[in-house]
């Protein structure tokens, strides 16, 4: 009989921390017995509802902080996990990873396992706000049985600040499917077509939500003046958010119209990175972003802000541009220098980046949850 497996994730969301679940949710292995939990809403929840035969919502689970939604999303995660009476709770994101592990400790006999996909705190931010986060995930950490984190800086940072012990920290990496150009077929001149561009303009992509920590008016403000040195360039901006009234506003108040695009959330990015010249990253803070794996797998130069786990994968001067968090200048003409042809990416950087295959991250999680499983005894009389 299968291992039963429960995953919480907060909101099927088009981001990272999302597709990966979804993708251990479906394709991990038939010794296991995957469900899904998660708030309504969401670009991927479709997706989940077509493909995921044990998918459930959890109504009052919302992002935003809501003490009345979060004690009722509490309580019905609680009910649904004594439901489904799993061996392993696998929860992931801030809001779904406290309150999903403490309901799993409290009502079932779950070990519990949290993935951090980039912690709320970050360097530069309000210090007593850093520090109140700090205190909430070392609170959160005393309800799971491993941690796992996606990058190395993350696990550095979580053992810093005695979130979690080396005992328990495991350090499984996020993954892409791996895409080349050469091996897209579809129609570029359509494509071109349908953004409203120019066949053979120089395009920045960005694919990231308009949320605050992805940081979309520092792209704004980049455009700007890289638009002014090279006036062919197009950014193209894909995802949806709260700060897209506000995005669009800085765009019209620089009179941008014709080169940043906000182009909505997209199914087609391995057709968009393939007309690419540069992809940008302005995030305030990261995990180990997805979306920069599959553009360096493409062999788009990127130019990213260093944080997170940003510098495990993007090698300043190989693979692109590392850039110190806020030196828009140094990001500007780092863009510059990729669109006038003053940059050759280096293709020995790929080799570096096979650990960054969703399949060995999946693969790596299930060796975690057969440890757990031999170590606690969870597969007897299965």
């Amino acid at each position: 009989m299968a291992t039963k497996i429960a995953f919480v994730i907060t909101k099927l969301d088009l981001g990272g921390a999302q597709k990966s679940v979804l993708y251990t949710a479906r394709h991990i292995s038939d010794s296991f017995e995957p469900f899904l939990l998660c708030g309504p809403g969401g670009t991927l929840e479709k997706y989940a509802k077509d493909h995921i035969k044990n998918f459930y919502i959890i109504p009052s689970l919302v992002r935003q902080i809501n003490p009345i939604k979060d004690l009722l999303a509490f309580k019905e995660l609680a009910k649904k996990l004594k439901e489904i009476d799993p061996q392993i709770v696998h929860t992931n994101c801030p809001k779904a990873g406290i309150l999903g592990r403490i309901a799993a400790k409290l009502f079932t006999k779950a070990k519990v396992v949290h993935t951090t996909h980039g912690f709320v705190f970050y360097d530069g931010q309000n210090i007593f706000k850093k520090y109140f986060y700090i205190f909430i995930e070392r609170f959160a950490a005393l309800f799971a049985d491993y941690m796992i984190f996606v990058s190395n800086k993350d696990l550095q940072t979580a053992l810093k600040y005695k979130i979690t012990t080396p005992e328990k920290a495991r350090l499984i990496r996020a993954g892409v499917t791996p895409k080349t150009k050469e091996g897209l077929r579809f129609n570029k001149t359509k494509l071109f077509e349908e953004l409203g561009i120019q066949e053979g303009t120089k395009i920045v992509l960005q694919t990231a939500n308009l949320k605050h920590e992805k940081n979309p008016l520092e792209s704004v403000r980049i455009a700007n003046i890289v638009c002014k040195k090279v006036p062919s360039t197009v950014f193209l901006y894909t995802g949806e958010g709260p700060l897209k009234e506000k995005t669009e506003n800085l765009i019209k108040e620089l009179k941008l119209e014709n080169n940043f695009k906000l182009i909505g959330e997209r199914d087609d990015i391995p057709h968009l990175l393939s007309i690419a010249n540069v992809f940008l990253l302005t995030s305030i803070r990261e995990g180990l972003p997805m979306a920069l794996l599959e553009a360096l797998f493409m062999k788009v130069p990127a130019v990213c802000y260093n944080v997170g786990g940003v510098a495990e994968v993007l090698k300043n001067g190989e693979n692109g541009f590392l850039i110190p968090f806020g030196d828009t200048p140094k990001a500007i003409q780092s863009i510059i220098n990729i669109l006038q042809g003053s940059f050759t990416f280096k293709e020995q950087t790929l080799a570096q980046m096979q650990d960054f295959d969703i399949k060995d991250m999946l693969l790596k999680q299930q060796e975690l949850y057969t440890l757990i499983g031999d170590k606690n005894g969870l597969f007897n009389g299965f």
